[in-house]
């Protein structure tokens, strides 16, 4: 499983994890290791660029950030 599958599974089932990322994503993402693409598709929340990067059709709906 990729760095960028890892966290968002993490995400998803740990709300402490959540809540950090919240609060400061670019802190938890720097900590998971994500490359530059992955942080993108991360704060965009884009569909089509976390479905490319993880290989899962599902992901969008474990994301739990979308621009303001």
């Amino acid at each position: 499983m990729s760095k960028l599958n890892d966290l968002l599974e993490n995400l998803s089932s740990d709300a402490k994890l959540k809540a950090k990322y919240l609060e400061n994503p670019e802190l938890v993402m720097e900590e998971a290791e994500l490359n530059d693409e992955e942080k993108k598709a991360m704060l965009s929340g884009d569909e089509k660029s976390l479905t490319d990067l993880t290989g899962d059709k599902s992901v969008y709906k474990k994301h739990i950030r979308n621009p303001d």
